[in-house]
């Protein structure tokens, strides 16, 4: 059997200006366990004096003490690294140590021999203390914008569009999209939170895995262009942005693949929500499990902060589209956002268990292939159908063509017994079904938030549905954490600060510790 072989050596650690971490410049060398001496370890035989030339070839003009540094030895005793380092080197900067060094177990030793003289001057020029900074959302629905800043890094949570903008940019917006960061990280696709993605090329942008996949296939059914800056990460996965360490939790959302976010730097942890319901299909259980349960500040969204209603669950949601579908021998419409997957899966099980075809538009369609897993689509579910309301050209088209199951308008309406997927803008495309079959009698099931009803757009939408002897039945549940579930959270993670974010109500704190 090959004798194990263990790296021990010296390095030092000089001041990265762009992001205020540290470059580690190392020197090292490999050897057998049997190489221990009387006493069990295993040491590098040269000093850092020995060694600085190694260093000092990088153009650095100081003594080989003035930076931070520190010594990498192996106890073969216990089977383990025993690494002294400088004080001003935490948690973040050791991974790099330990992947340098190769370390798998190790004891951290902070010996006054290798205080260096940079460590007091880092000290004081650099911020030690991680902080945060809302620049919008304190009292707005959505539209969140928060800096985190730790020494030199500063991060960007969120890169929503202003829900009532339009297609112009606020100024704050432009300023933001003009302001250096190390990084931007988006807890979701929704686009009060991640709209002005495709304005922003000039740092990394991290967001999750399935989220992007839905964020790109969105912007490139509208014909942009999501910039190649895009950095993916999963969750329960932490990875670090300067002297920031940001692990985001998986949680429950209207929004497929929505995290939470932790930030952690210097000693302090915030934790900041995202949007979040403890209502959906996702275990409640298993993110409040994996959660810290001690932190010093959650920034959490309160969308429903002042609605003493209790939310009814997606399951609950979904038996009732089950009794409605049930009850009616007539087509059965369902206007709902097109990138809530799990209303699109509460549909199709409702649908199913009818003996009911499910037809999704194109659009619909294409976010549900994105999503991919095990989402009910065209290209996978036998009992699943795309259709295009209007005439597709280019790569719309092209997309349209992609789904194995696909039917026009004259082979819908021969049959009764379906589910479709409807929006405002297919009111025509819904006129002309009524043209080839009896649509009196129908059912059109409203599942979005009430409060579009008051859009001119919506309005006159409904107002034709009602004409042609449809029936509105509204059946909705929120993507949003209610009064009970946010205050299972702060029960849960026991935060030393609380701040209110996506809310319109002006409180201080969530509830009364």
């Amino acid at each position: 059997m090959e004798e194990k072989t263990v790296y021990v050596g010296i390095f030092w650690a000089l001041p990265n200006e762009s992001d205020g971490g540290w470059n580690f410049y190392e020197v090292k060398k490999s050897y057998p366990i049997s190489a221990a001496n009387a006493l069990g370890f295993i040491d590098y035989p040269f000093s850092h004096y020995d060694k600085w030339d190694d260093v000092h070839s990088h153009g650095e003009t100081d003594d080989c003490y003035f930076y931070p540094r520190g010594r990498v030895i192996y106890n073969v005793n216990i089977g383990n690294h025993r690494v002294f380092a400088d004080r001003c080197l935490d948690e973040y900067a050791m991974q790099d140590i330990i992947e340098l060094f190769e370390i798998e177990n190790y004891e951290l030793c902070r010996d006054e021999h290798y205080v260096s003289a940079f460590t007091e001057k880092r000290h004081k020029a650099v911020t030690s203390t991680l902080e945060y900074k809302i620049l919008r959302g304190k009292e707005k629905i959505g539209e969140n914008l928060i800096e985190f800043t730790y020494g030199k890094t500063k991060i960007l949570a969120e890169l929503g569009k202003a829900l009532k903008g339009g297609t112009e940019l606020s100024d704050l917006e432009k300023i933001v999209l003009k302001t250096n960061y190390n990084a931007v990280i988006v807890s979701h696709y929704h686009a009060d939170h991640a709209g002005l993605i495709v304005y922003k090329k000039d740092c990394p942008i991290y967001i999750g895995c399935g989220a992007y996949r839905i964020i790109k296939a969105m912007n490139e059914y509208q014909g942009n262009i999501i910039g190649k800056n895009i950095i993916t990460y999963r969750s329960g996965k932490p990875f670090t942005v300067g002297g920031i360490k940001v692990t985001p939790y998986l949680c429950d959302h209207s929004a497929f693949d929505s995290h939470m976010l932790l930030f952690e730097a210097g000693g302090k942890s915030i934790l900041y929500t995202g949007d979040f319901r403890f209502h959906g299909r996702k275990d409640k259980g298993k993110l409040l499990a994996q959660l810290p349960h001690k932190i010093n500040t959650l920034i959490c969204e309160g969308t429903n902060i002042g609605n003493n209603k209790l939310c009814f669950s997606e399951s609950d949601l979904e038996n009732g589209l089950d009794e409605i579908i049930e009850k009616s021998d007539k087509p059965v419409f369902v206007l709902q956002s097109s990138s809530n997957i799990d209303r699109l899966v509460s549909v199709y099980r409702a649908a199913k268990r009818n003996g009911r075809i499910l037809y999704e538009d194109n659009y619909t369609a294409m976010i549900a292939s994105a999503a991919g897993r095990k989402i009910p689509r065209p290209d996978v579910f036998k009992d699943v159908y795309a259709f295009t309301p209007r005439g597709l050209r280019g790569k719309r088209k092209d997309m349209f063509f992609e789904f194995d199951n696909k039917r026009g308008i004259t082979q819908i309406a021969k049959n009764n017994k379906f589910v479709m997927f409807v929006r405002p803008s297919m009111i025509d495309y819904i006129k002309k079904l009524a043209d080839k079959m009896d649509l009196a009698g129908a059912i059109m099931i409203y599942s979005l938030w009430n409060g579009y009803k008051e859009n001119n757009e919506m309005k006159e939408f409904l107002t034709a549905i009602e004409e042609m002897g449809i029936q509105i039945k509204t059946l909705h549940t929120s993507g949003h954490a209610s009064a009970e579930d946010i205050k299972l959270l702060e029960q849960s993670v026991s935060a030393d600060e609380y701040v209110i974010v996506h809310t319109e109500n002006n409180i201080a704190k969530l509830f009364a510790i």
